[in-house]
């Protein structure tokens, strides 16, 4: 069973998928592989965190645009935005746009769900474990290749997604209640 609880153990549980020793700091590594795995963890983490789940989701915000440029800077912390107006909403540049009035200027206040990327150290534990074991894979598969590596690593990523089932029914949260599963629903 994997225990994460830092980036640090995370990278190294991942060097240790393709045989590396572990090291002390992220920080004063001088190693490639560091650097890769740390690239990895980052973007299999976002990736996770993209569907959106109990703690990373954030239910009727209301955001007001600026007073003088009517713009809404985008928080380069969001992930996703899904309107609570039937409007469609993307980053372009540093701001939120109205894709569907093609417009980067607001009248009024805006409503929206955000998925919000938090910082690995902030995570549950349980995605923690879950995120780590996948940029093990992705990782061991891409820099060694060794299909009976891949197929423990892959046990663990199982037990770990057990885990986040577990998270959902002891958090209240149904996995079908998360932000890209609803939008996914309402457009039925």
């Amino acid at each position: 069973m994997l225990f994460v609880s830092t980036e640090l153990d995370a990278i190294n549980l991942i060097l240790s998928s393709i045989g590396e020793a572990p090291v002390n700091s992220l920080t004063e590594s001088e190693s490639i592989d560091v650097d890769n795995a740390r690239r990895l963890l980052s973007t299999v983490s976002r990736t996770v965190q993209r569907q959106g789940w109990q703690f990373n989701t954030l239910n009727n915000v209301v955001i007001k645009p600026d007073t003088n440029s009517k713009k809404v800077r985008y928080n380069p912390s969001w992930i996703k935005v899904i309107a609570m107006d039937g409007m469609i909403y993307v980053k372009r540049g540093d701001f939120l746009y109205n894709l569907t009035e093609k417009t980067d200027t607001f009248k009024n206040d805006i409503q929206l769900t955000i998925i919000e990327a938090i910082d690995f150290e902030d995570l549950p534990d349980e995605f923690k474990s879950y995120i780590t074991a996948e940029a093990a894979i992705y990782f061991q598969e891409r820099y060694l290749g060794d299909d009976s590596v891949s197929q423990e690593l892959r046990m663990e990523e199982a037990k770990a997604y057990a885990d986040i089932v577990q998270y959902c029914i002891d958090t209240g949260s149904n996995m079908l209640q998360t932000a890209g599963m609803q939008s996914a629903l309402e457009r039925r």
